[in-house]
């Protein structure tokens, strides 16, 4: 009978304990709770580091862009700079090639100096055509062609004795080279001596003009004459 009263009470008892159990269980402990606000702080120092992250990012972006916009600029000026620089160039190189040929417009020549007059009228014609459209590039290359073409007519010393006059002495050597193997004379005139011969291909160094032979220099410095058509200028 007594066994029949403390049943119940038995299971009363137990079950209180179990509850009071579970209860504990759901209460975090000191260390869980420490570790829980030590997460959050993480959580938010992450989310603020991202934050900077972000506005850093956007201040990259804003100087890379700033930065480009200036390299474009410092490009364009100096494009402009140099548009400028070659036209004034263009337009001092036309003048002085003009000038040349004029001056020696009725002069007598041989038949190469007849052909780089010629071919530097015509590239001349180009440069200032080019000119005219505003292709800056492509006048200023032209006009130094021209420059180049014209540098052995205004080597020469005066606008005189191209042709059937006396020596007229080079203001600075000039480059040439042999078409043809060639004798290479003590004077000007085949009645003179062989002083020694020259292989196709070879550069000399012109010094003097006389009628239509030319006074030459090798590389080892030894001189002669040389009749002008076994020549051509190198441009």
């Amino acid at each position: 009978m007594l066994t029949h009263l403390l049943f119940p009470l038995f299971i009363v008892v137990i079950s209180s304990c179990t509850y009071q159990r579970t209860i504990e269980s759901k209460i975090p402990s000191l260390y869980e709770q420490q570790l829980e606000e030590q997460n959050r702080q993480l959580i938010t120092k992450v989310e603020s580091l991202e934050q900077e992250l972000l506005a850093k990012q956007q201040e990259i972006k804003k100087l890379l862009f700033s930065q480009h916009q200036k390299t474009r600029e410092v490009v364009r000026t100096k494009a402009k700079l140099r548009s400028h620089s070659s036209k004034a160039d263009t337009v001092a190189n036309i003048a002085e090639v003009k000038t040349v040929l004029k001056a020696v417009a009725e002069k007598e020549m041989t038949e190469q100096l007849q052909e780089a007059v010629q071919e530097s009228k015509q590239v001349i014609a180009m440069s200032i055509d080019a000119l005219q459209r505003e292709d800056v590039d492509k006048a200023f290359d032209l006009s130094n062609k021209a420059q180049r073409l014209i540098q052995p007519i205004r080597t020469f010393q005066g606008t005189s004795g191209f042709k059937n006059g006396s020596d007229v002495v080079f203001i600075a050597p000039l480059t040439m080279k042999v078409l043809t193997s060639c004798n290479v004379r003590t004077g000007p005139g085949v009645k003179n001596a062989v002083h020694f011969t020259l292989e196709s291909g070879t550069q000399i160094k012109a010094l003097t003009y006389s009628k239509n032979w030319i006074q030459i220099e090798d590389e080892k410095l030894r001189k002669g004459w040389v009749y002008y058509k076994l020549l051509e200028f190198l441009r």
